[in-house]
């Protein structure tokens, strides 16, 4: 097995995930490839994303343009060489520059992302939340995917709108683990694991222990508990919605599904459905933000 796709097979295995499930097999498949030899070799560094836009002039001033594209994860580096990452904190450095302008009319979240690693997503949703002014809308647009992880920061906006296509929601979190004691046997590796500490490494390349599984719910459970309280504050629901099973409550928001723009507009997800360039029109003449209000009296969530 390669050392680099060791490294990374390591590092998905090991972290909390926030991601729609798709996009996750579609990694883990991709990995599997690696792992087997069966694709070409990785050349070179993934070009930079650009975070930050050109401003568009709006009527009283620009409006700045923040992408948010592909895996989310806290830093960039090796794993934006297989699933095109966004880096946090290059988004929060771009984010923050817009913010700090006060001539800026609105501030608009360009997200097509599925979600990712769930290290510094609170903060970064909490940065937008706080950013919040009456008088300068921040929107963001799923141009056409805004899941998981993606969607705890872009809830934090006052105003969350899809592109007709846009996929919406996935509102959960899970970890993985690997054994893969029997893949190394039989490629005739033996590995020992060498550890000072009642709990380092457990699980490393064989089965977890039931206290081991135990404490990786509890943080799994503590960080869905986070994410949802997060977006009920956020979006004005109850936190019971938030985490309603889609198949017994009327009231949910999907309960770890993702939607299309009609049903997640029907659910309170979003607030209204138009094309990313008709988000950046409205905002530019001047056009005011708003919550699926309708949406929420009618399910009796306020």
């Amino acid at each position: 097995m390669p050392h680099e796709i060791d490294r990374v097979l390591d590092a998905a295995a090991a972290n909390i995930w926030m991601i729609e499930p798709n996009k996750a097999v579609e990694i883990a498949n991709f990995l599997a490839l690696r792992a087997a030899g069966e694709t070409t070799s990785w050349v070179g560094e993934a070009p930079e994303q650009i975070y930050a836009a050109e401003p568009i002039e709006g009527r009283t001033g620009p409006i700045h343009v923040i992408r948010l594209h592909g895996t989310i994860m806290p830093r960039g580096g090796m794993m934006s060489r297989y699933s095109g990452g966004a880096a946090l904190d290059k988004f929060a450095e771009a984010f923050r520059a817009a913010a700090s302008d006060a001539t800026a009319q609105a501030i608009v979240l360009d997200v097509d992302s599925p979600g990712g690693i769930v290290d510094m997503v609170s903060e970064t949703a909490a940065m937008v939340r706080a950013a919040r002014r009456a008088d300068r809308p921040i929107v963001a647009a799923a141009n056409s995917m805004i899941a998981s992880a993606a969607y705890w920061i872009a809830s934090a906006a006052d105003e969350v709108v899809a592109t007709q296509s846009g996929l919406v929601g996935s509102i959960g979190v899970y970890s993985m683990h690997d054994d893969l004691s029997e893949a190394f046997k039989k490629a005739g590796i033996s590995r020992t694991v060498i550890r000072a500490g009642k709990r380092k490494a457990e699980g490393v390349f064989g089965p977890l222990d039931e206290k081991a599984m135990k404490h990786r719910q509890a943080e799994t459970d503590a960080l869905y508990a986070e994410f949802t309280q997060s977006v009920a504050s956020y979006r004005g629901v109850d936190v019971a919605v938030v985490r309603a099973d889609p198949e017994t409550a009327e009231a949910h928001m999907g309960g770890g599904r993702a939607y299309r723009a009609k049903r997640a507009l029907d659910l309170g997800l979003i607030d209204r459905i138009e094309t990313f360039e008709d988000t950046l029109s409205r905002l530019a003449s001047g056009g005011r933000s708003r919550r699926a209000s309708t949406a929420r009296a009618r399910l009796s969530l306020t």
